[in-house]
């Protein structure tokens, strides 16, 4: 019996493999970061950014195919260290990798408009710009797994199917593992550059292992020939014809189309039960790269040896019946929500068991067609596999020609799919799509006759078109939760809620409900609850808040900057002052069209001479901006949702400062009932290391205050109050918020800053390395009444025997001012001490305020 050379690839060889994927993704979510904070975090900007990465990959995998053909016979030793030395090169690559965020820096600002206004050539020159960054090490990326095919394989074709399945699924495994570790650990321990430096560290150690130890990698071992005719008859049962083969390989890029867009709307559907924070975006990639990575590596044990042309056609419209049989469960997403935010706040939680059901939600959705993707890759790789010359060349036309369509759904999916038809009916056609291709694919390889295809084809065109009433009904507005992702809050009955507006907009799905028996009406963002207003006290005195108390501090504030748009309140209030120019700036466009259900609270702020509206990320805005303010107002979403620590960080205070003119000020949104104390804490000590003065204000809800910095001292001005009180519409917005007097308007005041500093000792930074926010406690687990009690009263503490400065007062004036503060502080504190249940409640209760 002749024997012939074969190599099996050691264990060694599938650890760097793992490490390489690993690190990949490392990069990829390192460097959205640092873009987001050039470009902005914009829907336009992510998706420029992604595209950028992507397409750099699917050109290093058809490049190196190509190599790797002109290369045929190359010894594997050489082909190993090859990839070593491509894994180098990444990690060098990523090393100077701020060196081309520093020229992108220079570069960029040149291609913004005077105006202000960014639009759609501009976010193609975004494209353009990540493109050449990122490209040099997306491409030695994209490189290896070729590389790596053709070396485990031997070059030997017959081999593609088993090597493929394992390679790419423990690659895959590595990137699930880079996801995970660095969104739950790298980051929180060492930073975003210590992050940086783990990915180059796994780099080097694969550089070095198969640059210096090429051999370990695998061994050469005989096996026995198979007869010729035994052979022949593998490669029948393999070939297909070249139409064939190219309707699988059109399906093949299709299908990287429809998982990417898969991604991209389930992620939209799973932040309603599982949130926007970064462990929530992290579980749902992680599951979607999981998914991939398992039907990778199952894929020779389940899928056999032959018609391997008919499962790959099969496991096409299985995923597609999936997804589409799945889409009725989706109407109870609402009671699901609801059901998930009940244990979130029930005192039985734990982070444990909210990171389990987070997972659970996901997993469900998502895994079952992810792991049918899984299998098609080493499917595609096979059936192509006698189409071309070389392992290389298979591995890289496949791989490449998915990823292109992946880049497609990337651009599809939020521009044209969700504001044509919605999530739920965009996932319906995207696989109805799928499963037309299918059967008409189908037909060609059982070689139908032409009338019975067309026959079968149009009987399932017409199913898919009848069944779209019943599988996806159209969009309702008339209630909440039924037909729409419209959340439902806890304890609220759903038939008092009435669903006032809806929209699945390209960037978050948009609601307005009003309460019928309170008239409060509220809107959400992706289920979260970003604003409410209604017409009783303290129904929207926050937000008015936010706009009257800067523009009263302030002596003549004429350029003002309002950062997050909501309800419009703030930035209603902000317009009213005399003489004001006021220029906001919100992210999501379809935002501004909500502002209509809110009119009677926000003074119809968008048809106002003096306002002017920017569509941007508010701190790309602030970063590219000539112009310099009295006054910036920071009301942002929720500090704890994911990239909106980019601004709280050190680094964005000190953009802010330098827009600041000299005797302007900034008030930042502080909300102390979505974030832990530790929270709180860092906040107001990363405001405190920027500012050289700040001060804490108070707008009658315990669970926010507002965070005041300027560069000189604050000055309280009763003339300047009362001459401003002489304005009609400012004197309506002080009543509303029960301001009638100077007295009134004082009491916002709680304390100065330096009066905190044994408060804020010890409390961590947050910087754009270290973004804390993101990994709080409360992520998983919300603070309890008393911890937010209990950050309240941290900063009230001081408040005991200070008063603010005030100007514009008699002695005598002021010294009934004095005594009059002194009893609206002692009837704060009585009111916290019946209220307060934590940690020195004793204290409290006592009136030793200061040992509490």
């Amino acid at each position: 019996m002749m024997t012939h050379p074969s190599f099996r690839a050691s264990w060694i060889a599938y650890a760097c493999l793992f490490a390489s994927g690993a690190a990949s993704l490392v990069y990829e979510l390192i460097w959205f970061r640092h873009l987001s904070l050039i470009f902005g975090a914009s829907l336009y900007a992510l998706s420029a950014v992604l595209c950028a990465f992507m397409m750099g990959l699917a050109a290093g995998a058809w490049g190196m195919g190509r190599v790797l053909a002109r290369l045929s016979g190359t010894e594997p030793g050489k082909l190993i260290r090859i990839y070593g030395l491509l894994e180098g090169l990444i990690g060098l690559y990523a090393l100077c990798f701020p060196l081309g965020l520093g020229l992108l820096e220079k570069l960029y600002p040149l291609i913004l408009p005077a105006s202000g206004q960014v639009g759609l050539v501009v976010h193609l020159l975004e494209f353009f710009l990540s493109t050449l960054l990122m490209f040099p090490a997306t491409l030695l990326m994209g490189a290896t797994l070729p590389l790596v095919g053709c070396w485990a394989t031997g070059n030997q074709t017959e081999r593609v199917f088993s090597q493929v399945s394992l390679l790419y699924g423990v690659n895959t495994f590595g990137a699930v593992f880079g996801c995970l570790f660095t969104q739950f650990f790298a980051i929180r321990l060492w930073g975003v550059q210590g992050a940086t430096w783990f990915a180059v560290a796994l780099n080097a150690v694969v550089f070095m292992l198969c640059y210096g130890k090429a051999r370990i990698f695998y061994s050469v071992e005989s096996s026995p020939a198979q007869p010729a005719t035994r052979k022949r008859k593998t490669q029948q049962d393999t070939e297909v014809s070249p139409a064939i083969g190219v309707l699988v390989f059109a399906m093949f890029a299709y299908s990287g189309m429809a998982s990417l867009s898969s991604e991209i709307l389930w992620t939209r559907i799973l932040v309603f039960p599982m949130g926007s924070t970064l462990y929530s975006f992290a579980l749902i990639l992680a599951t979607f790269l999981s998914g991939i990575a398992l039907g990778s590596l199952t894929a020779n044990k389940l899928l056999g040896q032959s018609n391997r042309v008919l499962k790959f056609v099969g496991i096409e419209i299985a995923i597609g019946v999936f997804c589409i049989a799945i889409l009725p469960v989706l109407a109870n997403l609402a009671e699901w929500t609801s059901l998930a935010d009940r244990y979130f706040y029930s005192l039985d939680s734990s982070p444990e068991k909210i990171l389990l059901i987070r997972s659970l939600f996901a997993f469900t959705l998502m895994f079952l067609p992810t792991f049918g993707f899984g299998l098609l890759f080493p499917l595609a790789n096979h059936i192509h596999s006698y189409r071309f010359e070389g392992v290389g060349k298979i591995l890289g036309n496949t791989y490449s020609i998915n990823t292109v369509g992946a880049v497609l759904g990337t651009i599809l999916t939020p521009f044209v799919f969700i504001p044509l038809w919605g999530i739920r009916l965009s996932l319906y056609w995207i696989y109805a799509v799928l499963i037309l291709f299918g059967v008409y694919v189908l037909t060609k390889v059982r070689e139908f006759k032409p009338v019975l295809s067309v026959m079968v084809s149009g009987a399932v065109l017409f199913v898919l078109v009848l069944g779209k009433g019943f599988w996806v009904p159209e969009i309702k507005t008339q209630k909440a939760g039924q037909g729409n992702f419209s959340r439902l809050e806890v304890n609220v009955p759903a038939e008092r809620i009435r669903l006032l507006d809806y929209k699945e907009g390209e960037f978050s799905t948009i609601s307005v409900v009003e309460d019928k028996e309170s008239r409060a009406r509220t809107i959400y963002l992706d289920g979260f609850s970003t604003a409410t207003v209604s017409s009783s006290f303290s129904g929207s005195t926050y937000m008015q808040a936010m706009g009257f108390v800067p523009m009263v501090l302030h002596p003549s504030p004429k350029r003002v900057l309002v950062i997050g748009f909501g309800t419009g309140n703030t930035l209603g209030t902000a317009s009213l002052f005399p003489g004001a120019e006021v220029h906001g700036v919100e992210i999501d466009k379809n935002v501004l069209k909500f502002s209509k259900w809110f009119s009677q609270w926000n003074r119809d702020v968008l048809n106002r001479p003096n306002t002017k509206m920017f569509i941007q990320d508010g701190r790309a805005y602030l970063k590219w901006s000539q112009s310099e303010y009295d006054v910036i107002i920071m009301e942002p979403m929720s500090p704890l949702q994911a990239g909106v620590v980019n601004l709280y960080s050190k680094e964005f205070y000190e953009l802010a400062l330098s827009h600041l003119k000299e005797d302007g000020l900034l008030v930042q949104w502080l909300p102390l009932h979505l974030v832990g104390p530790e929270d709180a804490r860092s906040i107001t000590h990363t405001f405190d290391q920027v500012f050289p003065e700040f001060s804490v204000w108070n707008s009658f809800l315990t669970r926010i205050v507002m965070l005041v910095g300027s560069r000189q001292p604050v000055t309280l001005d009763k003339n300047h109050f009362e001459t401003l009180m002489g304005n009609v519409q400012l004197k309506q917005i002080a009543e509303e918020m029960k301001v009638n007097s100077f007295l009134d308007f004082a009491d916002f005041y709680i304390t100065d800053g330096k009066r905190l500093s044994p408060f804020l000792a010890g409390a961590g930074a947050i910087t754009d390395d270290s973004p804390l926010l993101e990994f709080s406690s409360v992520s998983l687990l919300p603070p309890l009444q008393w911890e937010t009690d209990e950050s309240f009263l941290n900063l009230l503490r001081p408040r005991l025997g200070q008063v603010p400065e005030v100007k514009g007062m008699s002695t005598q004036e002021q010294e009934v001012f004095n005594r009059a503060y002194a009893v609206r502080t002692a009837q704060r504190f009585g009111l916290f001490v019946r209220r307060y249940h934590g940690p020195g409640e004793n204290f409290f209760s006592s009136g030793n305020y200061h040992g509490g």
